[in-house]
């Protein structure tokens, strides 16, 4: 299959990744729900935009406390899986990868048209101006005691700038994620539970080629490519897209199952 997959990867004309938690979980960054997540230790509650409405100081607390058990995005380091998606935009066989998470990795290991579906946690955003910080800054403002920590410009409620979750998507992102299943000819989905929605949703608009978008006419339903993506799954475990929306999924550790795609796209186009 590891073969299969780069023939597709190397006759497609556009194609786009969907990353899920799967991919960064081997780079020591846990998942919610699996069997050593935070959801194991911590309240499903805390990580909810309603949540942190109601009691930001208690948001913020729950963060200091997560980042001193060791959870920590800062100091995670891409995995060889990140390594070859950048890798495989530099052969022009990537155009786009539509990322779930919110650690930064894909920048890190090289990629450069990334769209961050939930947003990320390098930058912390004042919930009544809009100005954008550092998230060391918001930080160092709630570990000196400042809870919640605020906006050096106008006293707001400073937030994580990630999607928590009960909280829209961007609607930047929410449109260019959209666009790109939209017009994509292969869609590889990457250590995704394809749960969470809206982003869960993005394969099978690859798939049936339909989506809202805006237009002189409103947001209205619109078909941009007439055939249907092909959806290849690389993952764990089998995912509610299984034989349903993918073509097929190749089951295995991502982190070695990705760089021996890459490698075949490789070898396939210096046959060229």
């Amino acid at each position: 299959m590891i073969r299969q997959a780069a023939r597709d990867i190397v006759k497609a004309n556009k194609v786009v990744a969907l990353t899920g938690a799967g991919i960064s979980t081997e780079s020591g960054i846990p998942d919610f729900r699996g069997p050593d997540g935070l959801w194991k230790k911590y309240d499903p509650e805390d990580f909810t935009f309603s949540r942190f409405i109601s009691d930001p100081a208690r948001f913020w607390s729950v963060q200091i406390s997560i980042a001193m058990d060791g959870f920590s995005l800062f100091t995670a380091e891409p995995n060889p899986a990140h390594y070859a998606l950048a890798r495989l935009e530099e052969l022009g066989k990537l155009d786009c990868i539509i990322t779930q998470n919110i650690d930064g990795l894909h920048q890190k290991a090289g990629s450069r048209n990334v769209v961050e579906f939930h947003g990320n946690v390098r930058e912390a955003i004042c919930l009544s101006c809009r100005s954008i910080v550092s998230i060391e800054r918001a930080a160092m403002k709630a570990m000196e005691g400042e809870l919640p920590p605020r906006c050096d410009s106008c006293g707001g409620v400073l937030k994580p700038n990630a999607v928590l979750f009960g909280e829209p998507i961007p609607r930047d992102a929410l449109f260019k994620a959209e666009e790109e299943a939209l017009l994509c000819d292969l869609m590889l989905v990457i250590g995704t539970s394809a749960v969470v929605y809206p982003a869960a949703d993005l394969p099978r608009i690859a798939k049936e080629k339909t989506g809202y978008r805006w237009s002189v006419m409103g947001y209205r339903p619109q078909v941009l490519n007439e055939y249907g993506a092909k959806v290849i799954e690389v993952n764990g475990e089998p995912t509610p897209l299984t034989g349903i929306i993918s073509d097929y999924i190749i089951e295995g550790r991502i982190g070695e199952v990705v760089p021996r795609i890459v490698e075949e796209v490789e070898k396939l186009l210096k046959k060229r």
